[in-house]
């Protein structure tokens, strides 16, 4: 098993999460929330510079 790619396949999968998340609620603020970490997320998955500046989310 590669670890990077377990990583990134984590990561994705919490931002799929997230963004479900924020399509079923309807306070703003948490819609904000939602948003904000699946941003986060998807910038782990795709965003090799945030990768080695960013620290550690889990």
């Amino acid at each position: 098993m590669n670890s990077v790619n377990d990583d990134k396949e984590y990561y994705y999968r919490r931002a799929e999460s997230e963004l479900e998340m924020a399509q079923r609620t309807e306070v703003p603020e948490a819609v904000k929330a939602h948003y904000t970490l699946a941003g986060y997320y998807l910038d782990k998955v795709y965003n090799e510079e945030a990768n080695a500046n960013a620290p550690s989310i889990t």
